[in-house]
């Protein structure tokens, strides 16, 4: 008795949540979560549904961005041509005319049976994953080329890790930065360079279904999107903000970098700002005394070397795995910056590099900034 769930719908299954990751619940039951019974499945990639290998190849990194998560489960994928269909016993993704940028179609049993006592059935089936083949997506190479960065493409790099996270079983969240939110907005940016990643909320969801992996997991990341809000299922998300020393958010312009129009905040010469960034914990441990420091850079790309200008540095008190943290950051701008040039304002995370993660690519960011 299978029953299909096409996301954004519940059919009676009951939602739940630790913390900010969401799946459901065969009978309200916390023992009936549905999930794999394994800690493995194979999903096929059908290349005649997509324009070009290349979106092929963006749907193959969305699974490598997928399993980049602290539980031990993962998601082969293969490629294939041929038809598709609904509940053959195949997890699928492919491209076809919808009116949604992507859909995710579950199959799944809940339900009981008599034979001497009651009987569960319970857990996923079978997974399809459907992309919007009339957008115009874009391979994220460049941020210049999505509209987030005054491009003119939607980042399909982005909408297949969120579907694919119903993969693993697990649905929306509107209560908090994450990727199975608003997944336009959830990405890592430091230059030019633009990637997306599963996070904090959806790694700890992973664990909470599937378990812990058993050998080491550690990723801090920080990002210059935050929680706004939510609409319907899904959390809103938007670009992080400066402050003046009184809390007041500061005027924007606009400005272009390499082919790239973003908003930049208006200083003046030595003055005291709060800049605000979003950190998450993506790994299975809870971390102390993480170090961190705020740069000031003539170019979008944040590091630590070369002409970036630290400003200051300190330590965040801990770090659960579990719930993204989006804070402000108090910093004196130099007294002789140049009236009217741009500047980016960074902050890189485990800057003394303490931390054995994963990946450190995700350490830092910017803001921009335009002075008066």
């Amino acid at each position: 008795m299978n029953r299909i769930l096409i996301v954004l719908c519940f059919f009676g299954l009951v939602s739940t949540s630790a913390y900010g990751a969401s799946w459901l619940e065969c009978d309200g039951d916390s023992g009936k979560k549905q999930k794999w019974s394994g800690s493995s499945v194979s999903a096929r990639i059908n290349t005649g549904s997509f324009s070009t290998a290349a979106l092929v190849d963006q749907a193959e990194q969305a699974f490598g961005f997928v399993n980049r998560n602290p539980s031990p489960f993962t998601i082969s994928d293969s490629t294939e041509g041929g038809g598709v269909g609904d509940s053959n016993g195949q997890n699928e993704v492919y491209g076809s005319d919808i009116s949604a940028p992507g859909v995710a179609r579950m199959w799944m049993d809940c339900y009981w049976w008599w034979f001497f006592g009651t009987h569960w059935e319970w857990g996923l089936n079978e997974v399809d994953v459907i992309l919007d083949s009339g957008r115009s997506w874009r391979i994220p190479t460049s941020k210049n080329q999505i509209t987030q960065y005054g491009g003119t493409g939607r980042n399909m790099e982005a909408v297949l890790t969120h579907e694919f996270g119903h993969f693993l079983g697990l649905m929306h969240v509107d209560w908090e930065y994450n990727v199975m939110g608003d997944s336009w907005d959830y990405m890592h940016t430091n230059g030019s360079s633009v990637t997306s990643y599963f996070g904090e909320d959806a790694s700890h969801g992973s664990r909470s279904l599937y378990g812990t992996q058993s050998s080491d997991f550690e990723d801090l990341s920080v990002s210059h999107f935050r929680y706004t809000g939510s609409d319907g299922e899904y959390s809103t998300h938007g670009r992080v903000r400066i402050f003046n020393s009184s809390g007041g958010v500061l005027s924007t312009t606009s400005v272009t970098y390499s082919g790239t129009t973003e908003s930049a905040y208006r200083v003046n010469p030595g003055q005291t700002v709060k800049a605000e960034f979003t950190v998450e914990n993506n790994g299975k441990n809870t971390h102390y005394d993480i170090t961190y420091g705020i740069y000031l850079s003539t170019n979008d790309y944040i590091a630590k070397c070369c002409a970036d200008v630290r400003l200051r540095g300190g330590t965040l008190g801990s770090m659960h795995p579990a719930d993204p943290w989006t804070g402000q950051f108090t910093v004196t701008l130099p007294d002789d910056v140049v009236s009217g040039q741009t500047y980016w304002l960074g902050l890189v995370i485990d800057e003394d590099n303490s931390i054995s993660e994963k990946s450190g690519v995700n350490n830092a960011t910017y803001i921009p900034i335009r002075v008066n």
